[in-house]
């Protein structure tokens, strides 16, 4: 009878687990296809929960570390009335006035003596128009002096004309730059700027804007090149990838994956934003990518990456947003309750700190160096912490339950995470890279496929430069017309070179509005 009665508990023992497993796949995908996309709580839910708070309601204070905690002034009440308009744009008076006969005095006949006036303001948006430009180039012929043919010049010489970033294209720099703004920052595909331009009266196709696009492309391979060199001497780099579907790679199918590739890193502490095509998600081309690249390399916990363990010339980063993503799932699956939230709660403990001493080190209270070594005696106990409450859950978590599955995979990253503290450029996640491939994601819900290969690849390198001008203050449009005017015309690899976006200062150059 003893016996009988283990073997039963152990059947029920076993039933549960397996229906504990089963309700947490139902909420799972419950939250996945109709849960919030947000990883933030709101205040009333967790008002200490936040990932960047400076202190944690939830914090043990019995911990051996004390997270430091700053004032932060009260809340502003929000200005009301319309926000204001940028202060750059052109002014075009009209002047109102009052008819002869409307001025005239009913009694005397003088005109009325002008007094004042009243200003009101309006902005007028005028819509796309186009305009031929037609660029006549004078030529001059011989000199009938005596002396013209021994001096060895040509006979006929001509004016220099515009210089293109796209010989022989029927379009202006400008033009040009708009088209390629609309599409790789405002992720409007080129079918439907192909319509919005015909309601304008220029008639462009589709397959016309792509090889603009392309063209476009090589004519700053230059500039990619020299990118690829600089972001090689980083001595941080972050790197991430994500799909793009291109029709004609190779023999494969249409609708097989393909890869777009992302690499950030820094030179002379502004950033480098390089985005690379590649039809495989292989860890052969991340190979590729870091040739030539020696420091400390951060990435998310894909396997691709793994095998660069062994250079000893890498210090290989890995990520806490995906340790705490996990942990997060786990707890949203067990309905908000259980022990995932201790997890949460520790990880937002090292992005407080992290929070703490970078804005001070931003505020120029400390230098590079004084950060990197504070932040690491900050950090270490919460480490331990981290680490021993992996350990003790391991232990207890089931490994088929989304707890158990984010323990073990915190577990496997763990020393690769923490890596972080070790250089100033590094924080605890690799969401500046993600912050950088996210515009290419929003674009390709608009515009859902690459043509072929020479696209992709011209696709990354625009991307790249826009990219790189905007995390370094520029306008995209306004770099782009700056750029495609002055490209044409460099001689030496220093003017190209100055041309970069983290080179130019954005304050250097006007771009005209007509």
């Amino acid at each position: 009878m003893p016996n009988d009665i283990d073997a039963l508990k152990g059947i029920i023992q076993n039933l549960y687990s397996k229906l504990s497993w089963a309700e947490e796949k139902i909420r799972a995908l419950e939250l996945r296809y109709f849960g919030r996309r947000s990883e933030k709580y709101s205040p009333e839910e967790d008002k200490q929960n936040r990932l960047f708070d400076e202190a944690e309601a939830h914090a043990d204070e019995s911990a051996p570390c004390v997270v430091e905690t700053v004032a932060v002034q009260s809340h502003a009440r929000k200005r009301r009335g319309r926000k204001p308009k940028a202060d750059n744009l052109p002014v075009r008076e009209e002047i109102h006035e009052l008819a002869e006969a409307e001025r005239v005095c009913p009694c005397c006949g003088e005109a009325r003596p002008e007094i004042g006036e009243e200003r009101s303001s309006e902005y007028d948006l005028v819509p796309a128009h186009v305009v031929k430009i037609v660029h006549v180039r004078k030529k001059y012929g011989p000199c009938s002096c005596e002396g013209f043919r021994a001096a060895g010049k040509p006979d006929v010489v001509a004016a220099a004309g515009p210089g293109k970033i796209v010989p022989g294209s029927d379009f202006t720099n400008r033009t040009i730059a708009f088209f390629l703004t609309a599409k790789y920052q405002d992720a409007i595909p080129f079918y439907r700027m192909e319509k919005m331009l015909g309601r304008s009266g220029l008639v462009v196709s589709r397959a016309g804007l792509c090889k603009l696009a392309v063209s476009a492309g090589r004519a700053i391979g230059d500039l990619i090149e020299r990118m690829n060199r600089d972001i090689a001497a980083s001595p941080v780099m972050l790197m991430d990838e994500t799909t793009v579907q291109v029709l004609k790679e190779g023999a494969d199918p249409p609708g097989k994956k393909s890869y777009m590739w992302v690499a950030v890193g820094f030179r002379e502490g502004k950033p480098i934003h390089r985005f690379a095509y590649h039809p495989s998600r292989s860890g052969s081309f991340a190979d590729e990518l870091v040739k030539g690249f020696s420091g400390y390399l951060q990435t998310d916990g894909y396997s691709g990456y793994d095998h660069l363990e062994g250079r000893k010339d890498l210090v290989h980063v890995g990520c806490f947003a995906h340790i705490r993503r996990k942990f997060v799932e786990a707890w949203e699956t067990a309905g908000r309750t259980g022990p995932a939230k201790e997890a949460v709660d520790l990880i937002a403990r090292i992005y407080a700190a992290e929070s703490n001493l970078r804005g001070k080190l931003e505020a120029g209270a400390m230098d590079a160096e004084q950060f990197r070594a504070l932040r690491a005696v900050a950090l270490a106990p919460i480490f331990e912490e981290l680490r021993a409450w992996l350990l003790s859950k391991s232990y207890q978590a089931a490994p088929q339950s989304k707890l158990g599955m984010a323990v073990s995979y915190a577990q496997k990253v763990f020393d690769r995470a923490i890596r972080f503290v070790d250089h100033p450029l590094l924080t605890p996640d690799t969401n500046r890279v993600e912050n950088a491939i996210r515009p290419f994601v929003v674009g390709r819900k608009n515009w859902l496929f690459s043509g072929s290969p020479g696209g992709a690849h011209a696709s990354a390198g625009l991307y790249s430069l826009i990219e790189t001008a905007k995390a370094n203050g520029h306008e995209p449009y306004a770099y782009l017309c700056h750029l495609f005017d002055t490209l044409p015309n460099c001689s030496t690899d220093a003017e190209r070179e100055a041309l970069l976006p983290y080179r130019l200062d954005p304050s250097s150059y006007r771009v005209n509005a007509v």
